[in-house]
């Protein structure tokens, strides 16, 4: 006998008659019973193995690129009848139907919850920002596999007996088959951290465009489902009513709650247990009027504003022990239902591969079709189109309720989840392995003129592009005064790309995009809003010889790079300016900032400089301008760049240059060493006679026998500097050899000596640039001069 949920399905489980008290607690084991009789305990017990086993085979694994999706399964079939039930006394105490009910409540709770979190990550813009191409490839991406496995289906509906062919279920069955849903691409792009790189953004929007569609599929569904054409409209009219609730009541009421948000703080815990609990009982009237709860889920995802601050606490408080913990008794569950032994008849699991395939095919031909009129090239297209046949949690999720509802028997689910596992176990290596965003293939010499991109490269006379990174409203007149010491004119304008770096510790789909809001006028203004009007203010008084690009990019450090760098090779700029710490991060060697500064220093290609910021020593004002700095030249590219941004600086009157040339005799033994000193030789002689009349500029020059000689030059600077000047990397191997020292090994040897707040005396020290020159064809050499492997 089974019991039936409200909507009428069956639930799978016996009814079972169980005295609380005797279930519920626990005396003691002195009193001669068995602990694991109590629900409680055996609960805990599933949880405790289910997150031991799933990261133990994880842990093995993951050499051979598997994800976590498939180890969780595999956990589930090593707990459930496949593997361990096949004990019928281990059986009768870990899946006793007592335990069951709490296990299928607790499961689906996480995985309703999962559904909620993961779709507030998702930015409903991303439509409108969508272009042609993407509409196209969303659309190709669900007709063309809807139709290969629904002809297949209906061809081969012989050899798949334990699915249901009456009614619509064929159809329905090929069309969650053909639909990429946005939980689960987003979910292994993460795990792959390639939400940021040009496939992941891409797919990312086309699933987007997937779940509108699959929207109507859902609204169609709860329509089929009712007796009678009055229950069908009643049904479309209740689940319409809820959505337009949301958007027009919930979605309001979300954003005045993020913006009476003060700055820095959290939102109150009282906003984010009300939210959760409309989702509940948002759950509960989707349920009863014929949709499932994960409809209510989805909904309310999309509602609620992504980001800070109230987006990203909401995750920040589900995430841990939703995704360690309770999401694994999901898998358990689906193991305690899969019975891999059920599967007899290998004409069924070949049929379902066969189907599978041809949704696999259908997306990768899709994407070749609708990129054809792009410029994506064809391996990429066959990427998107095999991220774009991923299957996870979503799939899983409704095979359940296909089980639940009899739709499906037992030889069939297990064959869908089987077919789910190989089907990520073969894509997921395959795209980490093949899919390199940041390689590409340079065929000539003007490809790697355009790629690769310095400051020594770019001609002092025309437009230069910066972009800059700017963390908090603090950053801004560091900024700015160094735009200011670069002496824009009529002859150098400069184009600044300004990003605010809005920080999430949620996975959220990364987004950088124009910045508009600033031209609105606001009460209580954004700090973006501060941030960008400072910069529209200094490019009026620029008198048009500055403007500026503002964009606002919202997403975790780990993710921020790889946009930032497509935009510098979209703009051919030649250098990146990355906030690194401010007074307050000083001594912290782990902060999340410092994700940002390794890995746009790891695939840049262009000059990066990472700022360290300490202010200013006296207040901004373009009027009566005046700044102070420091450039340390030993060698080596990274130096070179120094030396060319002093150079286009040298050209401003009101800045004063101290340039500090330390020569380290003795380092020079290889031939190739002596050329690289030769050409910086050359270049600093160069600049000596450009600025021969300059008064602004004065030279030191120092002689150092060893490391200790360099350390003593530069704490020999004085404290009045605005700004100091350093490369990051020296040809020299005897001073990189101290990299394993460094508290920050992203700014070098020399730049972390010089970022130690009590390195140079005097009560407040300068802020330091560290320059670093891209690791182009131009490096081999220098990279040769050096013993060590650079960073």
């Amino acid at each position: 006998m089974a019991s039936t949920t409200p909507n009428g399905t069956l639930s799978g489980h016996p009814i079972v008659c169980v005295l609380l008290n005797k279930n519920l607690h626990y005396n003691s084991m002195f009193w001669e019973k068995n602990p694991l009789d109590s629900i409680i305990h055996m609960f805990m017990l599933q949880v405790i193995l289910s997150v031991v086993i799933s990261h133990t085979i994880y842990f093995i694994l993951r050499p051979l690129r598997q994800p976590k999706l498939v180890c969780n399964i595999l956990a589930g079939f090593i707990l459930g009848p496949s593997v361990l039930g096949q004990n019928k006394t281990y059986m009768e105490i870990m899946f006793s139907p007592k335990e069951m009910m709490v296990l299928a409540t607790v499961s689906n709770m996480a995985v309703n919850l999962f559904i909620f979190v993961v779709c507030i990550k998702m930015d409903a813009k991303m439509l409108t920002r969508a272009s042609k191409t993407t509409w196209k490839v969303g659309l190709c991406c669900i007709i063309i596999p809807s139709i290969l496995t629904l002809s297949l289906t209906l061809w081969l509906k012989n050899h798949l007996p334990g699915i249901k062919s009456g009614n619509s279920f064929p159809l329905q069955f090929s069309v969650v088959l053909s639909v990429s849903y946005f939980i689960v691409v987003t979910h292994a792009l993460d795990e792959l951290n390639l939400l940021s790189s040009e496939l992941g953004q891409l797919s990312s929007s086309i699933t987007v465009i997937n779940e509108v569609i699959n929207s109507m599929f859902v609204i169609v569904g709860v329509a089929s489902q009712q007796q009678d054409s009055k229950s069908s409209v009643s049904a479309v009219v209740s689940l319409c009513s809820l959505m337009a609730f949301a958007i027009f009541v919930i979605r309001p009421m979300s954003f005045r709650i993020a913006k009476s948000t003060p700055k820095g703080k959290q939102v109150k815990e009282c906003y984010v247990i009300g939210l959760i609990l409309a989702t509940f009982l948002m759950g509960v009237v989707t349920d009863a009027i014929g949709a499932s709860f994960s409809t209510a889920s989805i909904i309310m995802g999309l509602v609620i504003p992504d980001g800070p601050p109230l987006g990203a606490t909401i995750v920040r408080k589900c995430e841990l022990l939703l995704y360690e913990f309770f999401l694994p008794l999901f898998f358990v569950r689906i193991g305690y239902f899969t019975d891999l032994t059920s599967i007899q008849d290998w004409k069924v699991l070949l049929t379902f591969v066969a189907i599978l395939v041809a949704g696999c095919l259908g997306r990768i031909m899709a994407c070749l079709l609708a990129s054809s009129s792009s410029d994506m090239r064809t391996s990429n297209s066959i990427l998107l189109g095999l991220i774009m046949s991923l299957q996870g949690l979503a799939e899983i999720f409704i095979a359940v309720r296909w089980k639940h509802q009899k739709l499906v028997d037992d030889e069939a689910f297990a064959t869908i989840i089987v077919g789910i596992v190989a089907l990520n176990a073969v894509i997921i290596p395959i795209i980490e392995i093949v899919y390199k965003p940041v390689v590409e293939n340079l065929d000539s010499p003007a490809a790697v003129r355009l790629r690769y991109r310095s400051l020594a490269m770019t001609p002092i006379v025309g437009e230069l592009r910066v972009i800059t990174c700017i963390q908090e409203e603090e950053n801004v007149p560091s900024i700015i005064s160094l735009l200011q010491a670069m002496h824009p004119n009529d002859v150098m304008p400069i184009c600044a790309y300004v990003i605010h770096l809005v920080a999430v510790p949620s996975q959220i789909v990364p987004t950088l995009a124009p910045y508009k809001n600033h031209f609105r006028k606001f009460s209580n203004p954004s700090s973006s809003d501060n941030i960008i009007r400072a910069f529209l203010n200094y490019v009026e008084h620029s008198q048009g010889v500055v403007q500026i690009q503002p964009f606002r990019m919202i997403s975790p450090y780990k993710y921020m790079h790889q946009p930032i760098c497509r935009l510098s090779e979209t703009i051919h700029a030649p250098l990146i300016i990355v906030p690194f710490f401010n007074t307050q991060e000083a001594h912290v060697t782990d902060g999340s900032l410092r994700i940002l500064n390794t890995n746009i220093q790891a695939i840049s290609t262009c000059t990066v400089g990472l700022l360290v910021d300490r202010g200013l020593q006296s207040p901004v004002s373009l009027t009566t301008f005046s700044y102070n700095m420091a450039v340390v030249f030993i060698g080596g590219a990274d130096d070179r760049e120094a030396l060319a941004l002093a150079t286009r600086v040298s050209q401003q009157p009101n800045v004063r240059i101290t340039m500090l040339r330390i020569d380290l005799i003795g380092n020079h033994s290889t031939l190739e060493c002596q050329i690289e000193k030769e050409g910086d030789d050359r270049l600093f002689r160069d600049f000596k006679d450009m600025n021969v009349d300059n008064a602004c500029v004065a030279y030191r020059e120092v002689v150092a026998h060893d490391i200790e000689d360099v350390m003593k030059a530069l704490r020999s600077l004085s404290d009045t500097y605005d700004l100091v000047v350093v490369g990051k990397r020296h040809a020299i191997p005897d001073l990189q050899q101290l990299l394993a020292w460094a508290h920050y090994p992203e700014l070098g040897v020399l730049g972390d000596a010089l970022a130690a707040p009590d390195f140079i005396a005097g009560t407040m020290s300068p802020s330091v640039l560290v320059l670093q020159h891209h690791g182009g064809p131009s490096q081999r050499g220098y990279e040769r001069c050096n013993s060590n492997p650079l960073l």
